[in-house]
């Protein structure tokens, strides 16, 4: 699964060097690990702050469009607002503290 906003994650102390090698980020502001956007995040699951639950996997996968309908390439409007708001943020941090 590749990780369409970021995704915070809590990483124990003692597994942050782990995390990081991964491809984790540090988002110092808000003192969170978190996966950035585009990245697998398959690898993250262990350290999700709301890990779906096995019910939930399965209720997602029956509300996804079959292969062959039409709906395949509509996106939720969500999903846009999220990878708006993830680049922002994203642009915002790179920009660092001007004061």
């Amino acid at each position: 699964m590749i990780a369409t906003t970021n995704i915070s994650l809590k990483v124990p102390f003692n597994e942050k060097d782990q995390a990081k090698a991964l491809g984790a980020r540090w988002n110092a502001e808000a003192k969170h690990w978190y996966v950035q956007h585009g990245i697998e995040a398959a690898p993250f699951e262990k350290w999700f702050t709301n890990a779906p639950t096995q019910a939930t996997s399965q209720a997602v996968e029956k509300m996804k469009p079959e292969a062959n309908s039409a709906s395949t390439n509509i996106k939720p409007l969500d999903d846009d607002f999220d990878a708006i708001n993830a680049r922002l943020r994203d642009a915002y941090e790179s920009l660092g503290d001007p004061f």
